[in-house]
């Protein structure tokens, strides 16, 4: 059994953005090998302090929007440092995605994408073309050991034509609702979203326009993808952070916009640039994660580039680190979940190979001790 690399990211004593050591490119567990698995999965981190298991489901099908589906799973129980495979299509059957939430009342919330809409017929497909089974909301009580599923609905509005993909993650308003991201297609064009629940994921509506592919490019970024794929999270002060994809290219920025209403509305978008260089950060499928000792990271991954975390010193997602490197070998669809306060699980697909990587912030890039 590979042993797990332990990753210290030293804090330069110039400025909280500036850059640090890059991070070894020696990956530090595979998780699981398989021929059909697509992108890095998406992990959960379930259970008491002491006894903590680490849920990874991935798909296992190629990536061909909906064509097939199935997904796989894997578990630690020591913290990502060994991994053992789990059953296939759990919780939810035969999904192209699925992907698992922990609320704040402890339960397991998991969302499984079943149906996609062909990228081809993009401008020609409404709501209408979505049948009644394309998506699924399963909740567990009981730490993922059993599990009650439903269908879940997302009502888009005739204007918007389709919501072609919703996103992860789930995470809750300061009132009990579910939010979670996605973007729509449509003739009037692509656009990001961000959904609402009041009846625990059975339902959906259209809560905000976080914000199109015409204002980003008004915004002197071009947009070169339909894939608007969106990151949303509450970082240390309260607000809701989203970074949104512009294009697959080295050149293609991130995007960011910010909500101090609990996602209603929507600053314009602004370029992420990070380090005491502000270079642009590019990438695709970008993730945000709020750790509990208020530092926030932004994980991104390019083909060319590999994959690489950018970090808030004061979890507010204003000014960013330099690239800090994870490893060059993937620059495929990744992943995190925090596994303590200051370490984050970062996981990585290459090579019909998932592998986690086990990252420690230490207290100099907190904003809180």
């Amino acid at each position: 059994m590979k042993r797990a690399v332990f990753v210290i990211l030293l804090a330069s004593s110039f400025a909280p953005w500036a850059a640090s050591e890059s991070v070894s490119p020696v990956p530090a567990v595979t998780v699981v090998e398989r021929s059909g698995i697509t992108g890095a999965g998406w992990a959960v981190v379930a259970g008491e302090t002491e006894v903590r298991t680490v849920a990874l489901i991935y798909a296992n099908h190629p990536d061909d929007f909906g064509g097939t589906a199935g997904t796989g799973s894997s578990h630690s129980i020591d913290g990502g440092k060994t991994w053992t495979q789990g059953p296939d299509d759990w919780p939810i059957p035969q999904c192209i995605d699925l992907w698992q939430d922990r609320m704040s009342d402890g339960s397991l919330v998991a969302f499984g994408i079943c149906w996609a809409p062909d990228p081809k017929k993009r401008g020609e497909q409404t709501g209408a073309d979505v049948p009644a089974d394309a998506y699924a909301i399963a909740i567990s009580k009981d730490q993922g050991r059993s599990w009650t599923t439903s269908a879940a609905a997302l009502h888009c509005p005739p204007e918007l034509e389709i919501i072609a993909r919703p996103l992860p993650h789930l995470f809750e308003d300061g009132k009990g609702a579910w939010l979670m991201p996605a973007y729509a297609w449509g003739k009037g064009g692509t656009r990001a979203l961000l959904l609402r629940s009041e009846d625990r994921g059975r339902n959906w509506s259209v809560l905000s326009t976080i914000t199109t592919a015409a204002d980003i490019q008004k915004s002197g970024v071009a947009v070169t993808t339909p894939w608007l794929e969106t990151s949303v999270a509450r970082t240390a002060d309260g607000s809701l952070l989203a970074v949104v994809r512009t294009g697959s290219s080295e050149l293609s920025a991130l995007v960011a916009a910010r909500s101090v209403d609990e996602g209603t509305t929507w600053t314009p978008v602004e370029k992420i640039v990070a380090g005491p260089q502000r270079q642009i950060v590019a990438g695709k499928l970008p993730s945000l994660l709020l750790m509990r000792n208020g530092t926030l990271v932004l994980l991104t991954a390019h083909t060319k580039l590999g994959c690489f975390i950018h970090v808030s010193h004061d979890g507010t997602g204003r000014e960013w680190s330099a690239a800090q490197l994870v490893t060059k070998v993937s620059g495929g669809n990744t992943s995190m979940a925090a596994l303590d306060a200051s370490t984050v699980l970062i996981f990585t697909p290459s090579s019909k190979r998932i592998s986690c990587w086990q990252v420690t912030l230490p207290p100099v890039l907190s904003a809180r001790p």
